[in-house]
């Protein structure tokens, strides 16, 4: 049977409540729609449960497995520590005689006869053998006084070796009573006063002298 109401008039049938003479009341809420995000600081944030990795259970025997990660190995400092006291003996080291310099073959030696010969100024003198261990062992050379230079030590007779060769002379010639020579050496860093004072050395065990030195 066909309804007597058309399908399509049916809503304007339908009675609507009427808004006239009402007043809607507008009532604040308290709720805030921005209380639904949070405002925590990341920080602060429980961190997320860490996923266990499970029972560690032993490879099969025949089986190899593959352990992929950084090794924490250790450097081990194998170069061998200096002994106490190395340092300073490699420090103080002296070398006299170089075999790499070619040697002079009509090199005089320091002798009694030329200790102020006005010849030989500007020339270089060697040190004999024997003599050499005598002023080592009065500890007279020093690491900065260059006896690299020539195959065999060897000193310069300059001016003041020459003066001073000469009142060494006149000191043991002299017929008279001995007498007392005092001298201060001046001058500035590497200029020559421990070679001075060990070419006084030197002519003082030339002439038979007991020297006694005191080194720094």
């Amino acid at each position: 049977m066909a309804a007597s109401v058309c399908w399509r008039c049916l809503p304007n049938t339908i009675p609507r409540p009427s808004l006239r003479g009402t007043s809607i009341k507008y009532r604040p809420t308290t709720h805030n729609p921005a209380l639904a995000f949070s405002t925590t600081p990341s920080a602060q944030l429980p961190l997320p449960p860490k996923k266990s990795a499970g029972p560690k259970v032993a490879p099969k025997k025949g089986l190899k497995t593959l352990i992929i990660g950084k090794s924490k190995r250790t450097v081990e400092n194998r170069a061998r520590r200096p002994a106490p006291g190395e340092r300073k003996a490699l420090r103080k080291r002296i070398v006299l005689s170089n075999v790499n310099a070619v040697e002079v073959a009509d090199m005089q030696n320091f002798s009694e006869e030329n200790i102020y010969d006005r010849r030989l100024e500007g020339q270089v003198l060697g040190l004999s053998a024997p003599l050499v261990d005598q002023l080592r062992a009065v500890e007279a050379f020093k690491p900065t006084q260059g006896w690299g230079l020539f195959k065999r030590p060897g000193t310069l007779m300059r001016k003041e070796t020459l003066a001073l060769g000469k009142m060494v002379d006149d000191m043991t010639s002299s017929a008279g009573p001995r007498r007392t020579v005092r001298r201060i050496l001046v001058g500035e860093k590497g200029s020559g006063k421990s070679v001075m004072l060990l070419q006084a050395l030197t002519m003082a065990m030339l002439r038979g002298w007991t020297v006694i030195n005191l080194p720094e």
